[in-house]
């Protein structure tokens, strides 16, 4: 490995990891980064199935819960629970965007960070706000108008609610609910009763 390589590397960890003294035990984090200038981070089917596939993978190396997820063209959205407190948010979502970015870089022929600065990881420490970052998070691409339907966007985890195998840990939201069917409409239905501000993260 170059010098020059091994320098883009550490950039990458590092600019993947947000600062933060939040990361314990038992804690939730709604996590999101977008492409540098706005641009494109996954570009076909292949690239959305390869940050899944690690996504799955660093999840159970550093034992993070992931309770949902929404990956669009240029973003994504991460909510996740840390259950060690020697294995971090921090150390998964580093070694997530690290991977990815050297998988992109390599198949595209790209150099340099993909992604705009480091990962903002917002603590959640209310349990009101959980059912609503999950449909915040849900209605991404129905709100960016890529589908018309939250059911339509593929990129998602919201089929995996109604599924056995599952990349989420879906049993922490869907027990706030009364039946499947429920949670359904919940994400589904319009509802103005809560400040979606809350959760956005980019003006």
């Amino acid at each position: 490995m170059t010098l020059r390589v091994f320098v883009l590397t550490l950039k990458v960890f590092i600019l993947g990891m947000e600062k933060t003294k939040e990361y314990f035990k038992n804690t939730y984090h709604h996590l999101y980064n977008r492409g540098a200038n706005q641009e494109t981070i996954f570009f076909e089917e292949g690239d959305y199935n390869y940050f899944l596939k690690r996504l799955v993978l660093y999840k159970k190396k550093y034992s993070i819960k992931i309770l949902a997820y929404c990956l669009i063209p240029n973003h994504f959205h991460l909510f996740a629970k840390q259950t060690e407190n020697n294995k971090t948010i921090g150390m998964f979502v580093g070694s997530l965007l690290n991977s990815y970015t050297k998988f992109i870089n390599t198949k595209y022929r790209k150099s340099g960070v993909l992604f705009q600065g480091p990962t903002k990881s917002k603590l959640i420490n209310d349990e009101a706000y959980f059912i609503w970052l999950i449909k915040y998070i849900l209605l991404n691409p129905s709100s960016a108008k890529l589908v018309r339907n939250v059911s339509d966007w593929k990129y998602s985890s919201y089929k995996e609610f109604f599924e056995e195998d599952t990349i989420i840990d879906k049993e922490e939201i869907l027990e706030r609910f009364s039946t499947n069917n429920s949670f359904k409409n919940f994400i589904e239905k319009e509802n103005e009763s809560f400040d979606y501000d809350y959760f956005r993260v980019w003006s």
